[in-house]
């Protein structure tokens, strides 16, 4: 029996920026401007999400949520795959452009734009598997317990977390790409974009994922293509107890 306590479909109290995380104006604003960027998403894909199909296919997962789901790049991929998809976001530029990527695939998506920090918008049991790549970290480990509660709550029984979260090793590199770096407390920055990060021991992935038997937790590297480490993270895997 999962030992967290149910977080239901209430309203939470408003976290906002001033509380630990970027809100809904950042993001927006990030993703108008990132959605006409080109980038290696292939690469990011192959360390990210790629790396966690064989665990949803081992276990028969079949409909899978993408939390902060952005453009919904992963999100086609795995429609691509096979897996029956939805995904939600904070913006709604993000949830537009996810939207006109799928129908331009022909491929089926339930999109939606929401604040996963507030209470998730499915029924209990909606999913087999929940996927959530380098999102987490976004939160202050209030809110990411939370979040964590309501995942739960949204998986069928047995149902698989799969989630990525910066390490506390990848602060120096952060550090570098966006200062200045301000401590907020408990291992959460806001960083120089504005942008708020928290970053990840081992002993803080096992608390988020208390009451969960614990697949996997190991550490992973993205490297650049001179050879140098581009980001430090923790591939995490839960299964509802």
């Amino acid at each position: 029996m999962n030992s967290r306590k149910p977080a239901g479909r209430t309203a939470r109290k408003n976290h906002n920026l001033a509380q630990g995380y970027s809100g809904i104006d950042y993001w927006e604003a990030y993703h108008e401007v990132g959605i006409s960027k080109v980038t290696n998403r292939t690469s990011k894909q192959e360390k990210w999400l790629y790396s966690l199909v064989p665990v949803l296919q081992q276990h028969n997962a079949v409909r899978v949520l993408d939390l902060g789901c952005g453009s919904g790049y992963d999100a086609l991929a795995m429609a691509e795959l096979g897996f029956t998809v939805s995904g939600c976001d904070i913006s709604q530029h993000a949830i537009d452009h996810a939207i006109q990527q799928a129908a331009e695939a022909g491929k089926a998506i339930n999109y939606q734009q929401h604040d996963i920090a507030q209470s998730l918008p499915y029924p209990d049991s909606s999913f087999d598997a929940v996927i959530c790549n380098l999102t987490l970290h976004m939160f202050p480990a209030d809110v990411a317990d939370e979040i964590v509660n309501e995942v739960s709550r949204c998986l069928a029984p047995s149902g698989l977390f799969l989630f990525h979260v910066n390490s506390t090793e990848d602060l120096p590199y952060r550090s570098k790409l966006q200062p200045p770096v301000v401590s907020l407390g408990d291992d959460m920055f806001r960083l120089g974009s504005g942008q708020s990060m928290r970053f990840f021991s081992e002993q803080a992935c096992r608390n988020l994922l208390e009451g969960w038997a614990v697949l996997t937790i190991e550490p992973v590297q993205m490297l650049r293509e001179d050879g140098g480490v581009q980001k430090c993270a923790w591939r995490c895997i839960g299964q509802k107890a």
